[in-house]
Formats: C-alpha cells, sequence, structure tokens
C-alpha cells in the first residue's frame, strides 16, 4: 500500500531542468517541468547529507536505494495557484495548462521562459572565441494579467510506501512535510542544474492542497496501477511501445550521475561520469489512441503492463 501526497513547491531562484541542446545551438534548453528523477536525487542528496556526517559515494547510493524503493514520484509541473500548466499536443501545436485556462507554447514561454547569456573571460580580460553561451530557465516570478509581479510553482505528488523506513528511521507523513525520523526531507531542496548561479532552490509551500483531484497524477492512488484513458495527454514520460498509436513525440531519454540506480556498480567519485543507457519514451503532453494500464517508477516514468 502507498500514501499519496500531493505537494506545491514555491521556486525561490530560477530553475533550470537541462537535457540534450540542439545540434549547432549555444543555448542550453530547459524542460518546462521537473522530471522525477530530479526528485529522487534531491530528496536523496539531503537525506543522505542529514544521515551522513561525512557523507561519500557508497552512502548516497545506499540511501538512494533506499529512497527508490520506498518513494515514487510524479512529474511536476508550473502552477500559477490556479492553473497547472500541463503539455498536451494539439492540431494547432503544443499547449499547455488544464481544464481551468489552456495556452500555446509561446505565450507560455513569454509568461514563465527566460535566458542568461554567459562567456568565458581570458587572461587579458576579453571574451574567449566561441565561448558564448546561452542558459535557458524557468523564471521563479511572473506577471499576472493584471501586471502584479507573483510566485511561480511546481505541483506534483509523491507516494511512500506504507511502514516505510530510511536507514532503520521511520518516514512520517504530515501537514507540514515528510519526515524521516525528526528531519522534513522536502522542507528545501535544490532542483536542477546550474546551481552556481543559483539556479534551483525550491521552498515547501504546501500539502494536500491541489484542487486537482480530477487530473493525472492527482488521481493517481496507486502508482502500481495507472489508467491513461485514450485522448489524454500522459504528464510524464511513458515508455515507447510500436503497439501503441498516439500523437505527440518521442525522446531518446538518458542520464547522468555519480552512479547508475538501476546497477551499482557503475560508480565514480565525479559527477556526471556515470551515463545511464538511452531509451525511448513518449513525451508529456502526448495524446494515446488506446486506454492502457501502466505502473510507475521510481524516477517517475510509466512503463506499460
Amino acid at each position: 500500500m502507498w500514501k499519496k501526497v500531493d505537494i506545491v513547491f514555491k521556486l525561490k531562484s530560477p530553475l533550470h531542468i537541462g537535457y540534450m541542446p540542439f545540434k549547432g545551438s549555444v543555448v542550453s534548453p530547459t524542460r518546462y517541468y521537473v522530471p522525477g528523477r530530479n526528485l529522487w536525487g534531491a530528496i536523496t542528496k539531503r537525506v543522505t547529507e542529514y544521515l551522513c556526517e561525512k557523507p561519500k559515494t557508497d552512502d548516497y547510493k545506499k540511501i538512494g536505494k533506499q529512497v527508490m524503493e520506498n518513494f515514487r514520484f510524479s512529474y511536476f509541473y508550473l502552477y500559477d495557484g490556479r492553473t497547472i500548466y500541463f503539455p498536451r499536443y494539439t492540431d494547432e501545436g503544443l499547449k499547455y495548462g488544464n481544464n481551468k485556462e489552456e495556452i500555446t507554447k509561446s505565450e507560455f514561454e513569454r509568461r514563465f521562459i527566460g535566458s542568461l547569456i554567459s562567456t568565458a573571460i581570458d587572461s587579458n580580460g576579453t571574451a574567449k572565441d566561441e565561448s558564448l553561451h546561452e542558459i535557458e530557465f524557468i523564471n521563479n516570478r511572473f506577471k499576472d494579467e493584471n501586471g502584479d509581479l507573483k510566485d511561480v510553482k511546481i505541483a506534483g505528488c509523491i507516494w511512500v510506501k506504507e511502514n516505510a523506513k530510511i536507514e532503520d528511521k521511520k518516514v512520517i507523513i504530515n501537514d507540514k512535510g515528510i519526515f524521516i525520523g525528526n528531519f522534513n526531507a522536502i522542507r528545501e531542496l535544490i532542483l536542477g542544474g546550474e546551481s552556481k548561479y543559483g539556479f534551483g532552490h525550491v521552498l515547501l509551500d504546501s500539502i494536500n492542497r491541489v484542487e486537482s483531484s480530477n487530473l493525472a497524477p492527482f488521481k493517481w492512488k496507486n502508482p502500481e496501477k495507472i489508467e491513461i484513458k485514450s485522448n489524454e495527454p500522459i504528464v510524464t514520460h511513458l515508455k515507447y511501445s510500436k503497439n501503441i498509436n498516439f500523437k505527440g513525440d518521442i525522446e531518446l531519454l538518458a542520464g547522468r550521475g555519480y552512479f547508475d540506480p538501476q546497477d551499482p556498480v557503475k560508480a565514480s567519485d565525479k559527477p556526471g561520469k556515470v551515463i545511464l543507457k538511452p531509451e525511448y519514451y513518449l513525451s508529456p503532453g502526448t495524446v494515446l489512441n488506446v486506454n492502457i494500464t501502466g505502473r510507475l517508477n521510481w524516477d517517475g516514468t510509466i512503463n506499460k503492463i
């Protein structure tokens, strides 16, 4: 049995969730949502550094495996306090929103996305050749329809296994957070990349206050058995199968880190040195032409069952 917790984080700083840039581009693009893998990594890091005075690679691996076994994470999507901006492929192109509001991709980017241009400086104080680089990010503030500045938030779900423990410390859920012993594992997290610019700092905003119980992923009670209806956009990456008819996009997913969660033998003391096996997935927002039943994995992706 699993207990679902609906969670909203507030962005304290801009957020960059990187993926492969376009060929020949100087832009490091950001995803417009936070994959479950990023939540798993951030919570693993936070809990490990709480439990271990001087954590080593093996400590992160051990705690990460326990988090993987006892937690499931949805993808988290931008939330303005009224609308959660899920992607959806339509005949008019990619749109963002839910049944309360839906906007075009260009309007979404105008409202929420920014960029930062940087360049390397040589010893003479001038820009190095071919060092110009642009980093795309999700802004932590946006202007509403009245022109007022508001906080950008992200909303999603975490499922915790019944009687879960991390290093013999019971996992406790209440209206203040998710606790490992007396430690609130989700009070604040660092998500994504470009932390050297101060990016990725999010703060817990609310627990179980999202009024979207009729929408995925909030309507999913059991992560081991998820029903996805025909003509309903998926809100995570779904493992590709040639037997699934769809309208949307296919993406080759990989990853890199200190270790491979599926193969703990692969490990390094240096960040990003271990590259995970790439596989094909249907992208969030893709609309299926059939009903399917799936299982939510530790990283927020879904496999058909």
